[in-house]
């Protein structure tokens, strides 16, 4: 079910490179990398965690939210990262051309769907 989940989000957005699931450990559940390398999704999704603590850190002084999603641009390449149930990772790679909110969008939608299937 991750699988298909993973499919419909890349079938989703357009400009989609590559999507990964991840566990807790930074393992893939599923992934769908048509043009980028399976080890590069592995990594972000395993820095995902560092991440997202470094930013909770820095905002604690005005912002006592949780830092639900990150997202951040090369020259090429947006990547989006968004963490699930059970401290696990979705991770999407898209051309910067790309529409970051309908990204955005799609990937909650499948966040919501992942969930169930944990």
């Amino acid at each position: 079910m991750f699988q298909k989940v993973l499919d419909q989000l890349i079938e989703r957005v357009p400009e989609a490179l590559a999507a990964t699931f991840n566990d807790r450990d930074g393992d893939p559940l599923c992934f769908r990398a048509a043009q980028v390398p399976e080890e590069a999704l592995q990594l972000l999704a395993a820095y995902e965690k560092a991440i997202r603590r470094q930013l909770q850190q820095a905002l604690e002084e005005f912002d006592q939210g949780e830092v639900r999603q990150v997202a951040f641009a090369t020259d090429r390449h947006w990547i989006l990262m968004l963490g699930a149930q059970e401290q696990c990772t979705l991770v999407l790679v898209m051309a910067r051309e790309g529409l970051l909110g309908r990204a955005r969008y799609h990937m909650e939608q499948a966040i919501q769907a992942l969930n169930q299937e944990l």
